[in-house]
C-alpha cells in the first residue's frame, strides 16, 4: 500500500508540475500575443500617417512651389526651348532613335 501511495504521490506531483508549466507557457504566449498586437496597431497607425504625409507631399501645387522656390526652376516655354536635329549632333550611336 505504501508503494502505491508513493507512486500516486509521484504521479500527482508530476501532473501538478505539468499544469503549472502549461499555465506559465499560456501566460507567456498571451503576453507575446498582446505585444505583437500592440506593435501591429502602432505599425498600422504609422502606415496611415505616412500615407497622409505622402498624399500631402505629392500635391502638384506643392511640388511646383518647391521647384520654383527651392530649386529655382521655371516653367518651360517655347521661347526658352532649343530644338536640335540629328544632323547637328555628330557621332550619334545607332541605338539612339532619330525619329
Amino acid at each position: 500500500m505504501t508503494r502505491l501511495n508513493l507512486l500516486l504521490l509521484i504521479i500527482t506531483m508530476a501532473s501538478a508540475m505539468s499544469v503549472v508549466r502549461a499555465q506559465y507557457e499560456a501566460r507567456r504566449t498571451f503576453a507575446a500575443l498582446d505585444a505583437a498586437q500592440q506593435r501591429a496597431t502602432q505599425l498600422q497607425l504609422d502606415h496611415d500617417r505616412l500615407q497622409v504625409e505622402v498624399r500631402a507631399l505629392s500635391v502638384p501645387g506643392r511640388i511646383e512651389e518647391l521647384a520654383r522656390n527651392t530649386l529655382g526652376l521655371v516653367p518651360v516655354t517655347p521661347a526658352r526651348t532649343d530644338y536640335i536635329s540629328a544632323a547637328q549632333v555628330p557621332n550619334i550611336p545607332a541605338s539612339v532613335p532619330t525619329r
